[in-house]
């Protein structure tokens, strides 16, 4: 019996609320800035569960699951304006599709060579979704699917962090390797200028302050467009399609209101409360045994992935012309997030490359879901 037991809503509530806030400030500094809120939220919820702190299994987790992954979805795509992505990313985007088919590929390489059990098909998607759109499809694709056994979650978000830290520094050195230079034509010395122009989005100044009224109508809207989802996966008898028909509507909407919608900046960090949220929610379900036990074939599907991904976009994308500055943020933008792959673009002083690598990445959010469902439909 744990501590807190799983009946008590407000002290569990109370915990995995106050783990979010200490995840969100230790990821402002320096110990916290080398392992992700996720991972945090995680490896303390496992703790916490291991340990009978809190429980495996609670009401408040199941909330979590059924209400507020599919909600926090449309909060994090309200910025994905599909039109401005189109039109601006230009080379970038390029090299963005090519990781996101290498990516795909690299999924399906994966399954012919590995024995992933019972558990392929939900594997394919969770790791395709998070390698196109980054984590908060990951857990958008496996509330989809019902996937939810703790322990080949846990196992799976472990082997994605790690791959993924591996694979960025990979990334960030290929401009170190004289040979990828010289087949590029990179000079690290030289100043890149693609004059791409700056979106009008991001010339706007967002609100500084929180708004009762703006976050009200965020979340009020975010939980109407999953009860259109609802209503409409129930018409053609198919519940998983809520997530897909959720996207559709919000990426839509903000394609054709985009100004109306960067004038909402609640509904990013709501969102990501929610994501938070979830990430403790897997973590207290992980049986650590299970975990090492599956975690290396987990972490190989994840190597065989990644791999593909770069012998897809590298070669590929010097027969098309594109340079190495906008082959590494687009892949950076596929595989690790808007945020990673703006900054990377920063350090390097691709200053022109920044907006890009942001619209690229939401670009991942709205299609990773569709390509993750996708292939899980078709190994099912």
């Amino acid at each position: 019996m744990p501590l807190i037991t799983a009946d008590n809503d407000f002290l569990l509530w109370a915990v995995m609320l106050l783990t979010c806030a200490g995840a969100f400030t230790l990821e402002k500094s320096k110990i916290g800035q080398s392992i992700s809120g996720p991972v945090i939220m995680l490896v303390t919820s496992a703790v916490l569960s291991n340990t009978l702190i809190v429980p495996n299994s609670a009401p408040a987790y199941d909330t979590v699951w059924s209400f507020g992954v599919p909600v926090a979805v449309v909060l994090l795509l309200f910025g994905a304006n599909l039109r401005q992505i189109l039109s601006e990313s230009g080379p970038t985007f390029i090299a963005f599709s090519l990781g996101a088919l290498g990516t795909t590929l690299g999924v399906l390489l994966g399954v012919s060579v590995l024995s992933l059990g019972e558990a392929e098909p939900q594997l394919a998607a969770v790791f395709s979704a998070t390698y196109i759109g980054g984590s908060l499809n990951f857990a958008a694709v496996s509330e989809a699917i019902g996937f939810q056994d703790g322990s080949l979650l846990t196992a799976s978000l472990a082997a994605d962090n790690v791959l993924g830290v591996l694979f960025f520094i990979v990334l960030i050195s290929l401009p170190a390797f004289k040979i990828v230079a010289r087949i590029f034509g990179y000079d690290a010395g030289a100043q890149r200028s693609i004059d791409q122009p700056v979106s009008e989005g991001e010339a706007e100044d967002n609100p500084s302050t929180m708004s009762a009224a703006r976050s009200a109508l965020a979340i009020g809207g975010a939980f109407l467009i999953v009860a259109i989802s609802q209503w409409l996966a129930a018409i053609i008898g198919f519940e998983a399609a809520r997530l897909l028909f959720a996207t559709a509507i919000i990426v839509t909407i903000a394609s054709i209101f985009p100004a109306q919608m960067a004038s909402v900046p609640e509904a990013f960090p709501f969102g990501m409360l929610i994501m938070y949220l979830f990430f403790f929610m897997i973590g207290a379900g992980v049986d650590i045994a299970t975990m090492l036990e599956s975690g290396l074939k987990i972490a190989g599907f994840a190597a065989i992935i990644l791999t593909t991904h770069l012998m897809v976009l590298l070669p590929v994308g010097k027969l098309l012309g594109l340079k190495l500055p906008e082959l590494m943020v687009g892949s950076n933008a596929c595989v690790m997030g808007p945020p990673s792959a703006a900054a990377m673009a920063g350090a390097f002083g691709w200053k022109d490359l920044v907006t890009p690598a942001i619209l690229c990445g939401v670009f991942g959010y709205a299609i990773a879901n569709f390509i993750a469902l996708t292939l899980f439909a078709g190994l099912s």
